[in-house]
């Protein structure tokens, strides 16, 4: 399904369907495609990955900020006729949930933070990589995926992950990185914090587990599951487990939700 928006045309799937609903986004440019090998492990959930604007098949037109991500995934909700549902985001994703979340904590269910890349990144800190990338962008790319997935050596997943990431140009590619130096920081009021699920691989290295520790300090209530010997995309390196803990989560607040409107 395509979606217009300002500035954008967005691409969400639908896969399967039952009681409960899985709203989720890739990070950087990887889109929805990243959660497919999760999803198969919800057959009891309907499950929708969103292509934010500049990855997959979405398009965009101008800048990318974190505000227009949250807005999107909003639009997509209401567009596919969702429910109150658990939202998650991967690696850079989870800013636009964390954003979304902050604007419409009564939309959803809940919130599930895979890798979480939500702090503000220096302009200084990504020039190197950006230069990388516009000197030759599919070598930065395979980099980028070996450190992605410090797990596993193989090469059908390797070669996966390329052409995921590489649905998304150079250009969409360095203005989602950018669109990351602009990310304004949210406080969450205690008493509204949405139920938060963090997952986060032990190994790490994108994104260093102390940052999910330190963004767990800041959602009150939050459930930090560090996942011993994984790197960044637990998602598709280990799928069936982060699955069950998504379920769980899930059945979970979702319940809770249904004990406060009896």
């Amino acid at each position: 399904m395509f979606i217009d928006r300002p500035g954008a045309q967005l691409h969400a799937q639908s896969f399967g369907g039952g009681p409960l609903t899985l709203l989720a986004v890739g990070g950087w440019v990887a889109g929805g495609e990243v959660w497919h090998p999760l999803f198969e492990h919800l057959p009891h959930w309907r499950c929708i990955g969103v292509d934010h604007r500049g990855a997959g098949a979405s398009a965009r037109q101008g800048t990318i900020s974190v505000d227009d991500m949250a807005d999107d995934l909003l639009a997509v909700a209401d567009a596919m006729a969702v429910g109150p549902c658990v939202l998650a985001g991967e690696s850079s994703g989870a800013a636009a949930v964390l954003r979304a979340m902050h604007r419409a904590p009564g939309r959803f269910l809940g919130q599930v933070l895979v890798g979480a890349a939500w702090q503000r990144t220096e302009p200084a800190a990504s020039d190197a990589f950006v230069a990388r990338l516009r000197q030759d962008f599919h070598a930065t790319l395979r980099g980028f995926i070996d450190n992605c997935l410090p797990e596993t050596d193989s090469v059908g997943l390797r070669r996966w992950a390329l052409q995921v990431l590489s649905r998304s140009g150079v250009d969409d590619a360095v203005e989602l990185l950018r669109s990351r130096e602009r990310i304004t920081p949210i406080v969450f009021d205690p008493a509204s914090t949405p139920p938060s699920l963090l997952i986060h691989g032990s190994l790490d290295r994108i994104v260093p587990p102390q940052s999910a520790r330190l963004l767990a300090d800041r959602l009150a209530g939050a459930e930090l599951q560090l996942l011993p010997g994984l790197g960044h995309v637990p998602i598709v390196t280990a799928a069936p487990a982060v699955a069950t803990l998504i379920d769980g989560f899930g059945q979970r607040v979702a319940l809770n939700r249904w004990a406060h409107t009896r």
